[in-house]
């Protein structure tokens, strides 16, 4: 049995918990929280040998194998290094992390520890991205973009410190996804953007990014909190390959593909990522294999952001090779 603890124990580590109970092979034995009571109910309710506010007593205790790190983006990188040196693998909820000194160190420390790290990008996991990526596994053209409803200034994820704002916070899902569906590594970026509703908070909060990646191939990146369109929900991933094209739409549940004669639309009825990464993770610590997202795979993804902010501010494409 592998020994799970979760440290950060709201909507998402709750939701994790919930995942895990159906894994094979998978033991709740922890859960930590700066609010103890947060803790103690997810222990509850999960049945969870104990509640802690100290994440160095998980870290310490030999009966953990792994830990789900579900706090704040501030948080991540230290707790990733402490979990490396105590020996533990981590399952790291997105971003890896706010910088990317941060996250050279997060990579550094799971290299020399040897544990495994996985970042939770569960959208690579979607059935309609599966579809899409055997429909079009080689496209020329990817147009994504992924806008939220307005998010409130005050917002922990809107705070530059804890959290980044909307366009780190959510657009490392969206660089990650457009990499995945390339399967190239990307070279340069070139963004336009600024903080266009959110005075006093010193965020970019919307950017339009163009992308060019190794093969040659190109992307277009939308992303921000400017208001979701009723007709795709707040995720629309185009792929083109020139003669066949696929969108993924309706909160990535649905894919429509177009050979240039017919379309054929798959639609899934509920979100299935948080469920298939859980398993993929416990599933490599069994195998005592690499998971198949690495911290490299964060990394790429808060670079490309990284990048695209300082391609703002300077007004010149950026290399983004690592």
């Amino acid at each position: 049995m592998i020994g799970v603890a979760i440290i950060g124990c709201g909507s998402i580590g709750e939701i994790h918990a919930q995942c895990l109970q159906s894994v094979e092979g998978a033991r709740l034995g922890a859960f930590c929280d700066a609010f103890e009571q947060r803790a103690q109910e997810l222990s509850r309710k999960f049945q969870g040998s104990y509640a802690t506010t100290d994440p160095a007593r998980i870290f310490s205790d030999d009966s953990i194998d792994a830990v789900y790190i579900c706090t704040h983006h501030d948080t991540h990188s230290l707790l990733a290094i402490q979990a490396a040196q105590a020996g533990k693998h981590v399952m790291m909820e997105k971003p890896l992390a706010l910088t990317l000194d941060e996250c050279y160190r997060v990579g550094n420390a799971v290299e020399k520890s040897g544990i495994s790290l996985m970042t939770g990008f569960k959208m690579r996991y979607y059935p309609s991205v599966a579809r899409v990526k055997q429909f079009i596994p080689n496209p020329i053209i990817t147009v994504a973009q992924m806008m939220d409803g307005h998010w409130p200034s005050d917002f922990w994820a809107n705070d530059p410190i804890k959290g980044g704002g909307n366009v780190l916070s959510q657009g490392c899902h969206t660089m990650d996804l457009v990499y995945y569906l390339n399967e190239s590594e990307p070279e340069r970026i070139y963004a336009e953007g600024d903080n266009f509703t959110h005075d006093g908070v010193k965020i970019i909060d919307n950017i339009v990014a163009t992308i060019r990646f190794a093969n040659g191939r190109v992307a277009s990146v939308v992303q921000g909190d400017s208001g979701q369109t009723p007709f795709v929900s707040k995720f629309s991933f185009q792929v083109m390959d020139g003669m066949r094209t696929a969108h993924l739409h309706d909160r990535m549940k649905t894919a429509t593909l177009f050979d240039g004669e017919k379309v054929v639309e798959h639609t899934d009825p509920e979100e299935y990522g948080f469920q298939e990464e859980n398993r993929d993770f416990i599933r490599a610590l069994q195998m005592n294999q690499k998971p198949p997202i690495t911290h490299r795979d964060g990394l790429r993804a808060t670079l490309l952001i990284l990048k695209a902010f300082e391609s703002i501010r300077t007004g010149l494409p950026q290399d983004v090779r690592f």
